[in-house]
């Protein structure tokens, strides 16, 4: 949970720095329209609209953030009923003793540079 949470926060912080560049969330102009309305090229109005769709996405997960918990429900609760992956049933229990292991390890590698 605290590794969901970890990305989500990370997600939220980069949604943040990317969108800090826009001058007003609450007043976002259609640029594709503006560019039909003023006859621009096509490619032009196709990066537009592209525009207008990231500006679009940026500020729908700034505004709720994104459900990282229930993406990863989604995508492994299949794959994880699975028959063949019943091996998978009990690996929540080996993470504990994986990050001690780890954070030992760092530790002894530390002392080792000093």
């Amino acid at each position: 949970m605290g590794y969901i949470r970890m990305i989500r926060s990370g997600g939220i912080h980069a949604c943040a720095n990317a969108i800090r560049y826009v001058p007003d969330l609450d007043d976002i102009v259609n640029l594709e329209e503006l560019t039909k309305e003023e006859d621009l090229p096509t490619d032009t109005v196709q990066a537009a609209a592209i525009l207008d769709s990231v500006l679009d996405n940026l500020t729908k997960n700034f505004a709720e953030g994104t459900a990282y918990f229930k993406m990863l429900v989604d995508v492994f609760t299949k794959s994880m009923r699975d028959p063949k992956n019943q091996h998978l049933k009990n690996f929540y229990m080996i993470i504990p003793p994986l990050t001690l292991n780890f954070v030992e390890q760092m530790m002894n590698g530390k002392e080792k540079i000093k």
